[in-house]
């Protein structure tokens, strides 16, 4: 790594991070402290028309009917769609800036006429990206716990188990975030390793989505992020999602090792 690449980098994503990390900080800790006081009612299948029922197990990916409210409410709240827009958006917004973004503002002969490595500057700027993605990550659960100290301790969640479901939040977001840095090291244009990476974001979304309501979903449901991403299932049990874990850090690793090799190898030209 090199200090001075990584300072630069944290001159571009820290501001990004400072929107990014107080908004979902204040997002958690509004559904932490919102939806506890409903958990009764969203739990309840007399309560809740079938419809509903169905709309809530999509959300969550499984069925829900043994669960107990407290569970619910808190793993709808980390599974609510605006945490992992924007979760996935931050990723994206901080992954996708070399070499793309500096071939789009003609700044790249001048980042590579540097006397580093491309390799070296690969390294630091994903230092620099882990340092603010780390902050931003740990607002969800700040936020959820600011969030649950104006609510009754009896309704407060398992925070040991929150920090199991915020480590397998990071471990997506990394996936998130490398298949945002494969995208980019491939693309001259900043658009277009963006609108890359929202499509296959938004289709994990939609076929984890359908994966309760629609069998021939289930076939290729593995195909989905977030179908390693269950915050039902540790708030339930309290296990550890080795498997999960194992299956989205090794995609991590992949991607950035594919992202790595061809930014070190490609022909890279502003004209």
């Amino acid at each position: 790594m090199n200090l001075g690449l990584i300072q630069r980098a944290l001159r571009e994503i820290v501001p990004v991070s400072l929107v990014f990390g107080p908004l979902l900080a204040a997002i958690a800790a509004l559904l932490g402290f919102a939806l506890p006081r409903i958990a009764n009612r969203i739990a309840n299948p007399s309560f809740l028309p079938p419809a509903a029922r169905q709309l809530r197990d999509s959300l969550l990916g499984i069925d829900t009917t043994s669960a107990n409210p407290s569970d619910i409410v808190f793993a709808l709240a980390w599974s609510h769609p605006v945490i992992l827009i924007l979760v996935f958006a931050h990723a994206t917004i901080t992954c996708t800036r070399v070499p793309a973004a500096e071939i789009e503002r003609g700044t790249i002969d001048v980042l590579f006429a540097l006397p580093v490595t491309r390799l070296r500057l690969f390294v630091s700027e994903t230092a620099a990206w882990f340092m603010c993605a780390a902050c931003v990550i740990g607002c969800v659960y700040a936020g959820s716990f600011i969030g649950t100290r104006f609510i009754s301790p009896n309704l407060r969640p398992d925070f040991s188990r929150l920090f199991v479901i915020l480590v397998n939040l990071a471990a997506m977001y990394c996936a998130v975030g490398c298949l945002a840095l494969a995208a980019c090291a491939c693309s001259d244009r900043r658009g277009r390793a963006v609108i890359l990476v929202v499509v296959l974001t938004v289709g994990s979304l939609l076929l984890n989505f359908l994966e309760p309501l629609w069998e021939p979903a289930k076939h290729v449901s593995f195909m989905s992020i977030l179908h390693y991403y269950r915050p039902i299932n540790v708030l339930m049990s309290g296990a550890w999602p080795w498997r999960d874990l194992a299956v989205l850090g090794g995609l991590a690793i992949s991607l950035w090792t594919f992202a790595s090799i061809v930014l070190s190898r490609r022909d890279i030209t502003t004209t």
